[in-house]
């Protein structure tokens, strides 16, 4: 294994580390939202989910933005834009990031919308938030995780 990274020129570097940062702290994001999501579930407390649509909005997207940036740079530095195909690995982790994005932003979108009802249920009548906008969201970041979990073991074990 330390030869493989051995090999590795050392321009290369940075790029590798802004696609792995950014996928971290996507990934820390989403399980974070997951159980900020679950604890507003459960307890339908509207601070739990502002909390979620918080990390949510400083956290998933900047991180998203970083990962796709180093991945896009990382691709072109190895040289993966000149082969005929794309290998299996790239191809999951395309779709992987496409349509996470698209789940990011609709869950993120899903939240901040029952966090604003959640907070004009808490001012006027200091009644619990609904949960469906809560449901929403948690089973499309618990979708995403499954997603990204794949991606993390296509990166990794490299198949075919």
């Amino acid at each position: 294994m330390d030869a493989l990274a051995t090999i590795r020129p050392d321009d290369w570097n940075l790029a590798l580390f802004l696609h792995i940062l950014g996928a971290m702290v996507v990934v820390g994001a989403v399980v974070l939202a997951l159980i900020y999501f679950a604890a507003a579930w459960r307890g339908a407390a509207p601070e739990s989910l502002r909390a979620g649509f918080r990390t949510l909005l400083y956290a998933g997207i900047p991180g998203y933005i970083v990962m796709r940036g180093g991945s896009e740079w990382i691709y072109s530095k190895e040289g993966l834009d000149a082969l005929p195909t794309d290998p299996d690995w790239i191809g999951i982790g395309y779709i992987t990031a496409d349509a996470g994005l698209l789940l990011l932003l609709i869950a993120t979108i899903t939240t901040g919308i029952a966090s604003r009802r959640a907070n004009a249920a808490e001012a006027t009548s200091g009644a619990a938030p609904g949960t469906a906008g809560v449901r929403v969201s948690a089973a499309l970041f618990a979708l995403l995780l499954v997603g990204y979990v794949i991606a993390i073991w296509a990166m990794t074990a490299k198949p075919a």
